[in-house]
Parts: structure tokens; sequence; C-alpha cells
């Protein structure tokens, strides 16, 4: 299945996975390594799918049939990787996801998507006053309030959506919700993958 309007997918890959204590990305998953997964899982909805990593990263995600672009700053955190990827993608509406989400409810996806085009953002809520920002979809719209954020010294995700046409979506209750943080998180996710088959 391709969606009717053209978007693009950006994969951040370029956290440091200090909890981890290895590259989070890399991680074996069924007999893949997890950003293969990922790409793999969203490939049927999007147009292109981008990888964005930093500079000393690069050579790490050769392997994968996707373009690899490096952050136009390092060491900027996600917003800067989430500014890189917006200016990189072909199409103006993108879903970006961080490396370490590793399964996809794909009505959750489309869900989403259904309001991706008329807002400037469209994302997660979990709570009040909490969101998942790298599971979210982003308009190239919101490009010059990313630059006027980072010129300022700001980093964080949320601090983009005050200034934005925000959609919120309820992730409340949905429980194939997760991240792999630390190696506990990916030994509890392995040992459910091995009960489900």
């Amino acid at each position: 299945m391709k969606t009717r309007d053209p978007m693009s997918a950006i994969i951040l890959a370029g956290g440091k996975s200090k909890r981890m204590g290895g590259d989070k990305a890399l991680l074996q998953v069924s007999g893949l390594r997890l950003i293969e997964k990922i790409a793999r899982d969203i490939e049927p909805y999007f147009q292109e799918i981008i990888i964005i990593t930093s500079i000393n990263s690069v050579e790490m995600y050769r392997f994968l049939p996707f373009p690899v672009v490096t952050d136009k700053e390092k060491d900027q955190g996600p917003l800067m990787g989430l500014l890189t990827g917006l200016h990189a993608s072909k199409y103006p509406t993108n879903f970006v996801m961080a490396c370490d989400i590793p399964e996809m409810n794909v009505f959750f996806l489309q869900k989403m998507m259904a309001f991706a085009s008329a807002f400037d953002i469209v994302v997660p809520k979990t709570g009040e006053n909490m969101f998942e920002p790298l599971f979210a979809f982003y308009h190239k719209r919101v490009i010059p309030y990313i630059e006027r954020l980072l010129d300022n010294g700001v980093r964080k995700i949320t601090k983009l959506f005050p200034l934005c046409r925000v959609k919120y979506i309820s992730l409340e209750g949905e429980e194939w919700f997760f991240n792999l943080n630390t190696d506990e998180d990916y030994e509890r996710y392995l040992k459910r993958l091995r009960g489900k088959r």
C-alpha cells in the first residue's frame, strides 16, 4: 500500500545510546538489525526513507538501501536531526521516528497520517504534557521555527509545538509502543518475541 499523497519517512539514528552501551540501531531482532526491521515495517507506507545520523556514524549504515544524511551540525540533539531530515526529504509531509522503536501499529500510523497534510505537526500524546515527538509527522512548514529555536540555543523538540498547528493523538493504552533504551529493555523484548513463536 502507498499513501495517496507522497510522504517521506525519516529515521533518526544519530543518538549516542549511552544507556544501551552500544548502537541501538544495530541490535539484532529476528535476524535483522533493528534499523532494518523499522525500515521494512514502514517502507510500504512511504515514497522515500532517509536515515539521519552523525558524521562519525555514516559508514555504519551504508548497508541500508536508503540515503544516509549527516546532521548539519554535530551534537545538537534530535531537533537538529529533525531539521536535517526535513531539508533532505523530497516531500512536504514527513514521518519522523527514532531508531529504537521496534514495533509498529499500522492502524495508529494511518490514523496520524490522515491528519498529516492539514497540520504542521501530528504527534502522539501519552498524558498531560507528555508526548512522543520522535514518532510524529512534521510538515516542512516548521523549518523556519526549528531554525529559530536552534539559533536561540533551544534543542528540545517539544518547544516547537507552541509555534505550530499541532494535532495531538492519544497514545494512552497502546501497549505496542515502547522504546529500547537499555539492555534490560532489549532482553525483555527478545523474550516477548520468543513467546510469540
